[in-house]
């Protein structure tokens, strides 16, 4: 099951007066932007910038979500998992950190889980270029292994949490919503 439409009809294209386009594997969810329309490249320049910055607390609607992750399996039981909870919403995913940065640049995720190890561009490659699209976002190195070392690196670049894969679902779901609630440290 695909984490979100990925027809014109579905996102609502037609509606907006927008030309038709399919989405790619590192597409937009349509629902997610409110119904706003999508260009060949995904959102308009436009329209990211009508987006708002970062949700903050006081920004109606589900925080939106962006899963970077090369395995195809996780990655979809992630977009799953989320799909389960009112509060947050999928808005985009990436198989590696250099999707990752491009499909956080057209959406304006409020929550980046990004995994360490991934192709092309590794999570902590694209950590800074995510950071820099996205500076109000919460910004989640998720890993199948931790050390302090690994930590300290990705908080040096700007993560906020580093977080491992073998966390229970209720227990990730916790600390993300804690995280995205809080106020972002600089």
């Amino acid at each position: 099951m695909d984490c979100w439409p990925s027809t014109d009809a579905e996102v609502g294209v037609a509606e907006v007066g927008a030309a038709g386009v399919g989405l790619p594997e590192v597409g937009v969810a349509g629902a997610g932007l409110n119904g706003t329309g999508l260009n060949g490249a995904g959102v308009s320049d436009a329209e990211v910038a009508r987006a708002p910055a970062g949700r903050g607390r006081f920004r109606p609607g589900p925080f939106r979500v962006v899963i970077a992750d090369d395995a195809d399996g996780l990655r979809e039981l992630l977009c799953l998992l989320f799909d389960t909870e009112p509060d947050f919403t999928v808005v985009g995913r990436a198989t590696n950190g250099a999707e990752a940065v491009e499909v956080v640049t057209q959406t304006a995720p409020d929550l980046v889980l990004l995994d360490v190890a991934m192709p092309v561009l590794d999570g902590i490659g694209a950590l800074p270029h995510v950071r820099m699209a996205a500076p109000d976002a919460r910004v989640v190195i998720f890993t199948g292994f931790s050390e302090s070392a690994l930590r300290d690196e990705v908080m040096a670049l700007g993560a906020d949490e580093l977080m491992e894969k073998d966390l229970s679902t209720s227990a990730l779901l916790d600390r993300l919503r804690q995280m995205c609630r809080r106020p972002r440290l600089v």
